[in-house]
């Protein structure tokens, strides 16, 4: 069957197998079998002759900066570098920035060094975001690209989102608003697919060059029928509550999608490699949305070292690998997702470390049902409680809900809102007054809630130095030291200890040697008692 060929193939070059299985879908030289795994190839629908790859193209930071400092209103305050704001590409200016900062903070120059951070870094960040954008638009058909670009309310610095399938209203988003435009046409989907490249097996996919991230919707036979687009962006400045954070330990983002995990990372990795200590800062990029979908990472995370990862399912295994080859002090993980990758983050957290990650959930409640990933935060276990254990801890069902671990993370940032989030500083606590049925979020020795892109309030900052343990020596309740039994049911049997279920475990204290002991001590207390009488009478 031929849909769309601009060039038939010679029927004589196939044999009947073939025949009976191939397709060409809105190809030009391409054949995809319809009994081969669709693969990137089945989407790459490209003409040379046509038009320009995503790869081909000029990347955004090679835009004149000149022109785009003219696009953005109010660039004036945020020029204090002449020698940056004088170079002729967006890239040179990014490259001079990174090495005037370093320059001042060897020299010591902490002043200018934050002078620049507020200002030229947060001008910088606008006009790439400002090119980015422009790179994106220029991938959509003139036609759906006009109808947007008209709409008053279109704004190309807040939009967050497009949206296309055939057959249903092209939708963008962004800010507080939403665009509607008529459904897109097979041309307008060709005129995208031809521009943004190969999609990976997990229907993922970047605009070149950029932290935007396009996702494709399949057909029944691997066919694309429509596209989702993500505006990726650097806000600097944006995760200023969450740095020092970082500084003392391990730190897990948890929210749903679209609330701005992957933005914060992105700052992050950034603030962090600008230490003046020069930390070995090592962020493995899931889908390229953190350093972009080129060799070479974005220039605004400095002296970052980006890991590709080259299938989603190989992640947890690049993450041992830059664990055990390139020595990371801070090592930043895009969406852990299964887990394998949840294992291999609990490992990796106990080795020295610093681990910020990030995950799907609604909240630190959610996590702990999600069976993958509750290890992420020590884990769940279902322990059965003796009658004597029932009375002392005042319950009433004799299967209670247990924390096996210490949490990987010494903090827990539970996003609300773009800007706002409740900090957990002691998530073995929350965790544990989570299972006990209690309101972890209203203990304000657990935590508080604060606004990421400010610094920390003082109280606030003292209650993180008040919780300085490390999570790998906290031993919470239900904190057990044995690795087998992180995982499975456990039991407590009459003399309170706990067992695996099938396993019966001798413990080093069991109440008959603790009564037996007590006893001795008792008979050796008399007998002291005798002597002093002895030794009194002798006198």
């Amino acid at each position: 069957m031929f849909f769309g060929c601009y060039r038939m193939a010679s029927l004589r070059s196939f044999n009947t197998r073939q025949l009976n299985t191939g397709v060409f879908f809105h190809c030009r030289r391409q054949m995809r079998l319809r009994q081969g795994k669709c693969g990137s190839t089945c989407l790459h629908l490209t003409n040379g002759t046509m038009c320009l790859r995503s790869s081909e193209r000029t990347p955004p930071t090679g835009m004149p900066l000149a022109y785009l400092q003219q696009q953005i209103t109010g660039m004036d305050k945020y020029r204090t570098a002449d020698d940056v704001w004088s170079k002729g590409t967006l890239q040179d200016a990014w490259t001079t920035f990174n090495t005037s900062l370093q320059n001042l903070a060897s020299s010591g120059k902490v002043l200018e060094v934050s002078e620049m951070v507020k200002r030229d870094l947060v001008g910088l960040a606008l006009c790439t975001s400002y090119a980015e954008v422009k790179h994106l638009l220029s991938m959509l058909s003139p036609s759906v690209r006009t109808f947007l670009t008209s709409n008053p309310i279109f704004n190309d610095m807040e939009v967050e989102e497009f949206f296309f399938h055939l057959g249903q209203d092209i939708e963008v988003r962004g800010g507080d608003w939403v665009i509607q435009a008529p459904p897109p046409t097979v041309g307008d989907l060709r005129y995208t697919l031809e521009r943004v490249g190969r999609f990976g097996e997990d229907g993922r996919g970047c605009i070149r060059n950029t932290s935007h991230r396009v996702a494709v919707w399949r057909g029944r036979h691997g066919e694309p029928l429509g596209l989702t687009i993500r505006v990726g962006r650097y806000v600097p400045n944006l995760a200023r509550a969450i740095v020092p954070l970082a500084r003392r330990g391990s730190v897990l983002i948890v929210s749903k999608a679209g609330v701005g995990k992957t933005t914060i990372l992105r700052d992050l990795a950034a603030s962090l490699s600008r230490e003046p200590s020069r930390p070995r800062v090592m962020v493995i990029d899931t889908s390229n949305e953190i350093g972009g979908d080129s060799p070479v990472a974005l220039p605004f995370l400095g002296r970052c070292r980006r890991v590709q990862v080259p299938r989603r399912e190989a992640q947890q295994e690049v993450m041992r690998q830059v664990l055990q080859n390139h020595s990371p002090e801070y090592m930043i993980v895009d969406e852990i997702t299964s887990a394998a990758e949840a294992e291999a983050a609990w490992s990796i957290s106990q080795r020295g470390v610093h681990l910020i990650a990030t995950c799907h959930g609604e909240n630190l409640a959610g996590l702990l049902q999600n069976r993958s990933l509750n290890i992420l935060v020590g884990g769940v276990a279902q322990a059965f409680l003796s009658n004597e254990e029932r009375r002392l801890r005042n319950k009433v069902k004799k299967t209670v809900l247990e924390r096996p671990n210490s949490s990987p993370f010494h903090f827990v940032v539970e996003l609300t809102s773009r800007k706002c989030a409740h900090l957990y500083v002691d998530v073995n606590e929350a965790v544990d007054c989570l299972l006990d049925e209690q309101d972890a979020r209203s203990n304000a020795q657990i935590g508080r809630t604060v606004a990421i892109d400010e610094t920390l309030p003082d109280d606030v900052m003292a209650l993180v130095i008040s919780k300085g343990v490390a999570p790998s020596k906290l031993a919470g309740k239900g904190a057990w030291d044995s690795a087998e039994q992180r995982v499975g049911i456990h039991c407590v049997d009459e003399e309170g200890v706990y067992n695996t279920c099938g396993e019966r475990e001798v413990a080093a204290f069991s109440a008959k040697q603790k009564r037996g002991s007590h006893s001795r001590g008792s008979n050796r207390r008399k007998a002291d008692e005798r002597l002093l009488e002895d030794i009194s009478r002798l006198l």
